[in-house]
């Protein structure tokens, strides 16, 4: 049963459904993030849709669907960076306003670091921490107190779902979440 539901947590809470539930907690809590329509599609469609993609595409190319589970994980990273570049890029040339640029930049940012930890230095960080930790840092950024209580019991969950279901290491998980706060803290530094 333990099992059972530490793999549901997991299921509902991969980084496109969380990062889905970012935009539409911020775009229904705040008007001064997401302040045209435009911001909200090309968000979803590089933060979530393009993502997302992997778990079918993996199951469709036969050279990846041969490499099973860590196939997929390849996958999903490289199409999480090109969502990430892209949505940085748009925030750059579209000159968003420093709140979703601060958005962009944090998940831009944390694809680099990612990158760097896991193929450059060999530390192997969660990109799934790293990932899910984004919108509750974001969400307990701009909703305060309210936000920062959901935030951490989500996180205890999907921390001890990912420990339970042998998934990360605590240190994996850890390293993961610290990317994203690293992420996080530079842009708010540099832009605010």
């Amino acid at each position: 049963m333990k099992e059972k539901f530490a793999k549901f947590i997991r299921i509902v809470t991969v980084p496109p459904v969380m990062v889905t539930a970012l935009i539409v907690i911020l775009c229904i809590a705040r008007d001064d993030i997401f302040t045209s329509a435009i911001d909200v599609v090309m968000s979803f469609i590089f933060l979530a849709f393009i993502p997302v993609l992997a778990y079918p595409l993996s199951a469709l190319i036969p050279k990846i669907k041969e490499k099973g589970r860590e196939g997929q994980r390849n996958l999903a990273f490289v199409l999480t960076a090109i969502g990430y570049v892209a949505i940085w890029l748009y925030g750059l040339l579209s000159a968003s306003n420093q709140n979703l640029l601060l958005i962009y930049t944090g998940y831009f940012l944390s694809v680099v670091i990612l990158l760097i930890l896991n193929k450059l230095l060999k530390i192997r960080a969660s990109g799934h921490a790293c990932s899910i930790t984004g919108p509750i840092v974001f969400v307990s950024y701009f909703l305060g107190f309210k936000g920062l209580v959901v935030g951490v019991i989500t996180y205890a969950l999907i921390f001890w779902a990912s420990i339970t279901t042998k998934r990360h290491t605590p240190q994996e998980f850890i390293f993961g979440t610290a990317t994203c706060i690293v992420s996080f803290i530079i842009p708010l530094l540099m832009l605010m």
